[in-house]
């Protein structure tokens, strides 16, 4: 027996947010639905490695969000034999590792494991990716995996949106575009201001770790010291995500996104005992540091930092310590002055994001003082950093700029730009539309 097809007004009951479970309220012209009933997405799959090649003559291949640009993607690899091809104009999603970074294809490529390709015959693709840019959070809380994050077509299908009349979308894409350009030009000055400062800072701390050398020849009680003989060192984990009892406990878990500054004692999450005891993570000392080692951010700088307190780490960090404080902190200076040597000498680029070529970099040797010389330079490294904090104070802004560009799209999608006309068609139509082609 046939099973009867629903009809347009059935299929529409169901695509629709009943009132009491949309996320939050919109324009009356506007419904709520899942990302299912509007789009299509193509998860990608990756070709064998055989069909790989650097030859740009092949069909260029997308990994993952290290061959995300700016605006296009950004290939590196290309493919003789491709798996699952994106269209011109297709949203490019990455779904593993750093989630929810996006791209717009200009063209054909071939999708690895790492992305998707979404497309809509209804929906501004800038608008989209704009709204990609406001659920990164959720796109976490809902992931898997412990070495890498990642999110299935499940995940993606059961999205809410918002979906909006078509002349609205262009308004508001047009507008949104408009303003975020001019939070981007703001947001590269205070970037060429910063690269600015922490060159000179670089340099401060290189010459005040540097004095006293002179004539190649070491002074008595100076010694050249191996990192891995002079600390002790451990990576971090990453508790199950599955687990609720693991998180939201006492104990700081750091990730990449807390290395923002040079001393740490609060986290953006916290871990229980129970998830520290059901986990590879580690605790570590107060007063030991903590080192980024795999990235997207070690393409350009190195992250350090002193902890303040009791802190885990995630499975992307190193932690360091030789059972003195004075030296650990010696070693967070040293590296914040040599960050761009090391980087050049030590980082490398994967098909994700970039490491730490960590076995190396164990051997890589330290110039020690004395104790006492030791302390004297920390201490006026330190002097100079908390005079330089007024140079630095107008940096604060990148912050700033970040949070204005959060509410400008969290205002489109929720109707605040005063771009909305009430007197359009209700978007119901436009899902109408799409429905219709599911019943005939």
């Amino acid at each position: 027996m046939t099973k009867r097809k629903k009809t347009v007004n059935e299929l529409l009951e169901e695509a629709l947010f009943v009132e009491g479970e949309q996320p939050f309220q919109v324009p009356e012209n506007w419904v709520w639905v899942t990302l299912k009933d509007v789009c299509k997405i193509n998860m990608g799959q990756s070709p064998k490695g055989e069909y790989t090649t650097d030859d740009s003559n092949n069909i260029p291949l997308i990994g993952g969000p290290a061959d995300m640009g700016a605006t296009y993607p950004n290939a590196k690899r290309y493919t003789i034999k491709p798996t699952k091809l994106s269209e011109n104009g297709e949203l490019i999603v990455s779904v593993r590792a750093t989630l929810g970074k996006t791209n717009i294809a200009d063209g054909q490529y071939c999708l690895g494991r790492g992305v998707a390709g979404i497309k809509s015959n209804i929906i501004d693709i800038r608008l989209l990716r704009y709204y990609f840019e406001t659920i990164k959070s959720h796109l976490y809380s809902v992931s898997t995996g412990t070495t890498f994050q990642q999110i299935s077509r499940k995940n993606i299908e059961s999205i809410a949106f918002p979906l909006l009349p078509l002349n609205e979308q262009k308004r508001i894409a047009d507008k949104v575009e408009r303003l975020l350009s001019k939070i981007d030009e703001a947001k590269q000055l205070i970037e060429e201001a910063k690269e600015t400062f922490e060159l000179r800072r670089a340099s401060i701390i290189r010459t005040i770790l540097k004095e006293e050398l002179s004539n190649g020849k070491l002074p008595t009680g100076w010694r050249n010291i191996k990192v891995k003989d002079l600390f002790t060192i451990f990576g971090g984990g990453t508790p199950s995500k599955a687990k609720e009892e693991y998180w939201n406990g006492r104990i700081p878990w750091i990730s990449a996104k807390d290395m923002k500054t040079t001393f740490i004692s609060k986290t953006m999450d916290y871990i229980t005992e129970e998830g520290l005891n059901n986990s590879s993570a580690k605790l570590a000392k107060r007063g030991s540091v903590a080192m980024v080692v795999r990235s997207g951010i070690l393409q350009r700088t190195l992250p350090v930092a002193f902890l303040l307190s009791e802190c885990t780490v995630n499975q992307d960090l190193k932690v360091f310590d030789s059972g003195d404080e004075l030296i650990n902190k010696y070693f967070l200076w040293y590296v914040k002055g040599n960050e761009r040597n090391l980087l050049h000498n030590y980082s490398k680029s994967g098909t994700t994001v970039n490491s730490i070529e960590f076995e190396k970099f164990k051997s890589h040797e330290i110039l020690l003082p004395p104790m006492d010389v030791l302390k004297q330079k920390i201490d006026k490294i330190e002097n100079v950093i908390e005079k330089e904090k007024s140079a630095n104070v107008m940096l604060n802004l990148a912050n700033s700029i970040d949070e204005l560009k959060s509410s400008i799209l969290s205002k489109a999608f929720r109707g605040e730009l005063g771009t909305n006309d009430p007197s359009e068609e209700n978007a119901v139509e436009l899902l109408k539309e799409v429905l219709q082609e599911q019943v005939k």
